[in-house]
């Protein structure tokens, strides 16, 4: 054979085994990022299993405790009833915290198999499944037992046995959505603002529940950042902080800095969350059914589609980035808000990158004083801004709690930053005129003109409203306790019973829209803010004033 086929031959053969090599080690680094990656999965998630066990110990001592603070005075039959009901909704706690535990760590089982598609999301869902069908089976056991209890022997069941279960049934809802996240947090939080559909037991428990669950490893998150660019994170950011500044239970937001520069938030979906909110709604239309066959008086289905409505907002990262453009020219004349602009080009479905802003956190008091900003100015302008979305433009961020506002110290007052525009909807104009004509009513007080605007607005009311049902359903829909401020009523100490408010509120009330609910819950939450920052500003009148204007 000639010396230059030689050599061609053996550079060939060199030429193939290098390309075999960078081959094997491109696999190599890939298979090593994976296991990193599942290694710290299952750091996390053994972590999150020493919280379920931790919390099923002390929801255990507190039912204990209660329960046997009931014994005094209750006859022999009644306290071992009582008790009896204990030991059952034991067993279901541990029940249930053993199979939340195999969730978390089925989650890690996930997180390895993620290359294998929705293998990786199946194996997580199905315990999922358990654990929500465990608590739901618990909870109708516990109300079932009691009633009929009470039909065979009504003395063996006291209004003490029916709050104890009220108590351990939204420990039990509380827990499962801290423990599972996602859609559960979404629906216990929804719940918790509608005394018409739970004891006031449920909506006091789930109301301190919060949309914070403990983040996402950074292999995940680079992972994920990876699948949507098709390059490195290092060939598209000059920067990226590993740990988020926010994580909640769609998404977590990183700080970066770009190739040209600008500092930027990015918002990244976590991988997967699509399929297994779809998953958790089916399960959940499952049970809420189920229920539904086995106590009729049970109406859960508003929460579901609550759910099925707004979830789809909160996922489409696209939608979000036009809403804020909306918003922004919506509110540009302003020179008192800020909404940062978002890098269109770079942002996804499944990724939203937007310009970095700071401030203070609207409800820090005392950080709002260090830094120059009069608190009772910040109320004013939050209530200001919020009209004008709603009443002047149609367009309304209907998701204003505190993590999302912030403030800057402006030269001719406090700046209002408006973060996180999931929620950031149009209004349907018959509902904005019928909140117009609600508030105005409201603030006139006029009652017939605002039973006819809650009508208009698409609630279905009972013809024999009580006056004072009436105005406890606008501190509901519309935030606050502002009815007996217009009907010129002293508050007498305690306030009313939230229960039988809630059982009036049911029997008075029929479907609530969900656009109206969505409007209401954030009005509420605009509320419970003003409440912190200066508690005598008069809200309803800057809103009627804007209804009137507009």
């Amino acid at each position: 054979m000639e010396p230059n086929k030689i050599t061609r031959l053996y550079a060939n053969a060199a030429k193939n085994l290098s390309r075999s090599w960078l081959g094997a080690g491109a696999f190599m680094f890939a298979a090593s990022q994976n296991l990193l990656g599942a290694a710290g999965a299952w750091d996390k998630e053994t972590r999150a299993v020493g919280e379920v066990v931790v919390r099923a110990a002390r929801r255990s001592g507190e039912e204990t405790r209660a329960v046997s603070d009931t014994m005094n005075g209750a006859p022999h039959a009644a306290s071992l009833a009582r008790f009896g009901d204990l030991a059952r909704a034991q067993a279901f706690l541990w029940s249930a915290a053993g199979l939340a535990a195999g969730e978390r760590l089925g989650r890690a089982a996930s997180e390895a198999l993620s290359g294998f598609g929705e293998l990786a999301v199946a194996f997580g869902w199905v315990p999922r499944a358990f654990v929500l069908g465990a608590v739901a089976t618990d909870l109708w056991q516990g109300y079932a037992a009691l009633r009929e209890r009470a039909r065979w022997a009504s003395g063996l069941v006291r209004d003490e046995d029916w709050e104890l279960q009220h108590r351990r049934g939204a420990g039990r809802v509380l827990d499962a959505a801290a423990t599972l996240g996602g859609t559960l947090i979404k629906a216990a939080q929804f719940a918790s603002s509608r005394p018409d559909l739970l004891p006031a037991a449920y909506t006091e428990s789930l109301s301190v529940l919060q949309d914070r669950v403990p983040p996402e490893p950074w292999t995940a998150i680079a992972g994920a950042v990876v699948r949507e660019f098709g390059h490195p994170v290092s060939e598209v950011f000059e920067e990226f902080d590993h740990t988020p500044i926010a994580s909640a239970s769609i998404s977590q937001v990183h700080r970066a800095r770009v190739r040209d520069g600008r500092m930027v938030a990015v918002k990244v979906q976590y991988p997967g969350i699509q399929s297994l909110i779809t998953a958790d709604l089916v399960a959940l239309e499952g049970i809420f059914g189920g229920i539904s066959r086995l106590e009729p008086s049970v109406w859960l289905q508003p929460i579901l589609g609550y759910l099925r409505w707004t979830l789809p907002l909160e996922l489409d990262f696209r939608r979000e980035a036009g809403a804020i453009v909306d918003l922004k020219d919506a509110l540009g004349h302003r020179d008192d808000v800020v909404i940062p602009n978002v890098v269109e080009e770079l942002s996804t479905e499944r990724l939203l990158i937007m310009e970095f802003v700071e401030g203070v956190k609207i409800t820090d008091y005392s950080g709002l004083l260090a830094a120059g900003i009069e608190p009772g100015r910040v109320a004013e302008l939050l209530v200001d801004v919020y009209a004008e979305q709603l009443f002047r433009h149609g367009i309304f961020h209907a998701d204003p709690h505190p993590g999302n506002l912030f403030v800057q110290p402006g030269p001719e007052g406090p700046v209002l930053v408006i973060l996180d525009h999931g929620l950031t909807v149009r209004v349907p104009p018959k509902l904005i005129e019928a909140l117009k004509e609600a508030m105005e009513a409201l603030y006139e007080g006029d009652f017939e003109a605002l039973t006819a605007a809650l009508q208009k607005a698409g609630l279905d009311l009972a013809p024999n409203l009580e006056l004072e049902t009436l105005l406890e359903l606008v501190g509901v829909l519309l935030g606050g306790d502002r009815g007996d401020e217009v009907a010129g009523e002293e508050a007498d100490g305690e306030k009313g019973d939230l229960g039988q408010f809630g059982l009036k509120l049911g029997a008075s009330i029929g479907h609530i829209p969900n656009d109206l609910l969505l409007v209401g819950r954030a009005l509420g939450i605009i509320d419970g803010i003003n409440r912190q920052l200066a508690p005598e500003l008069d809200v309803v009148e800057i809103v009627a004033q804007y209804a009137q204007d507009s």
